[in-house]
């Protein structure tokens, strides 16, 4: 579905293009007009609505939207910015019409804004910020990057912002989406370009809801698959790693430990297997997992030995990552001569082993994930992972509650559980993210340990559907 894709501007210019080839510019501007129009109406028509609109295309489509208005009698006024650069803008006469109006449609700059935004423009939109009134942005908020998310100076504060026909980046991404509201879809019959590259999409149910696996009644805990855990100093994240892959079905965890760190796991829970590291123990097992809880006094030749010997699927976190803060090019040779690994580093990690170029997350996280030749999970309230074959996916279902110590290492847990028990790679991360967003939204849940107690009931949610 369109709805779940997103498009970088380049993509969606040259839908917009194909569409005016066909039709005309024309054609595009009035069903924009018309469509904005519609949902003000639906919605709005007892309220006093206010078009801000700016030179461009977008305050084109604010015009129209207000002239459809004004023929079907709602209450609308518009103001239109000619060139601020000539101090021709009536702040008065501004003042008075926000003042009077219950509703303001940001209609100043769409997602083309390549410039830092000031003088009078930068006026308009405080102004506009601090009126209180209920503000909706047509397009984007202004003085939002609509590719990578980054803002101006100075930004509307929208409550919603109209989706014009395609999905943009900056909905998802921080620090836009906190300055988009809620999204409201408006279909204008664009049509994706036949080559898009990247792919990027949004992480939905529908893509791995058939994957689960399912086990029959003669199953057995080495059919559902073994996990291990490469233990450290701080035993509590392995711990979550470890619980956390058993939750969501595989057979057994083993914690992996080197003899000075044994003291830490005491409280180990019961089951959990606990085993003093040695190589033997990469034998047999489905999946690795390497860093939560590592710690820093670890030697990073222990951790290339690790990584070089294991032959199945690894998740690499944390301290395993950091590491090679200053070997960025022995961490990738590494990895590119491996397969199905993902690295999953928030952006602190990922700033020490990647670049991360006008901090667009997209774009980096495709250039890390060519890098090694492997999986970037970019983490953040709006998590992008990026896959070898070049498809890249957003999650836009967490909460601020997973900003809590233990989240992370529980999200490797999930991976690794479902990876163990023989789920493709790509569905494995995409139902890890989709469960760890989930959690986030249940209320009771504000701990690590609220989360893995209600690992259980979400996945519920997934195999009722199975």
């Amino acid at each position: 579905m369109v709805k779940d894709r997103i498009f970088t501007l380049q993509q969606i210019i040259e839908s917009e293009n194909n569409f005016i080839r066909k039709y005309s510019q024309k054609k595009i501007l009035s069903i924009a007009g018309e469509k904005i129009a519609n949902y003000l109406y639906e919605y709005f028509s007892s309220k006093k609505i206010l078009f801000i609109c700016g030179k461009g295309n977008n305050g084109m489509d604010g015009i129209n939207a207000f002239g459809y208005l004004k023929s079907r009698k709602v209450k609308v006024e518009k103001f239109i910015i000619n060139n601020s650069n000539k101090n021709n803008i009536c702040f008065e006469e501004l003042n008075k019409k926000v003042s009077k109006n219950n509703l303001i449609i940001d209609c100043i700059f769409g997602t083309g804004l390549n410039r830092k935004i000031k003088g009078d423009f930068e006026k308009i939109i405080k102004l506009i910020n601090i009126s209180k009134k209920k503000i909706i942005s047509v397009d984007v908020p202004s003085g939002v990057n609509g590719n990578n998310g980054q803002i101006s100076s100075c930004v509307v504060n929208a409550s919603k912002t109209i989706v014009m026909g395609l999905n943009k980046p900056a909905y998802f991404l921080l620090p836009s989406k906190s300055f988009c509201g809620d999204l409201i879809f408006l279909d204008l019959g664009l049509k994706p370009p036949k080559d898009c590259s990247p792919k990027v999409s949004l992480i939905r149910k529908n893509l791995f809801v058939k994957k689960v696996p399912k086990f029959g009644i003669n199953t057995n805990k080495y059919k559902k698959g073994h996990v291990l855990v490469i233990g450290g100093e701080m035993s509590g994240a392995s711990r979550i790693a470890a619980i956390s892959a058993r939750k969501v079905g595989a057979g057994l965890s083993t914690i992996a430990v080197i003899k000075r760190y044994l003291k830490f796991y005491n409280s180990i829970d019961p089951g959990t297997i606990l085993k003093e590291f040695n190589f033997n123990l990469l034998e047999n097992k489905d999946v690795l997992i390497i860093g939560p809880g590592l710690g820093r006094s670890v030697r990073k030749s222990e951790i290339i030995k690790i990584i070089q010997t294991f032959t199945r699927p690894i998740v690499i976190d944390a301290d395993a990552i950091s590491i090679f803060k200053n070997h960025k090019v022995e961490f990738y040779n590494l990895l590119t001569k491996k397969k199905d690994i993902v690295v999953t580093p928030h952006e602190g990690e990922f700033k020490r082993v990647f670049n991360f170029p006008d901090k667009d997350k997209i774009k980096s996280s495709l250039k890390a994930s060519e890098n090694i030749n492997n999986t970037v999970l970019f983490k953040g309230n709006d998590t992008v992972v990026a896959f070898p074959d070049k498809e890249v996916f957003i999650d836009n279902n967490a909460t601020q509650t997973l900003a809590s110590a233990g989240t992370g290492d529980m999200l490797c847990g999930l991976i690794a559980g479902f990876l163990a028990q023989k789920m493709d790679f790509k569905s494995a991360i995409q139902t890890s993210l989709w469960i760890n967003g989930k959690l986030s939204k249940i209320k009771k849940n504000v701990i690590i340990e609220d989360f893995l107690s209600s690992i259980p009931t979400v996945l519920s949610l997934i195999k009722n559907n199975n």
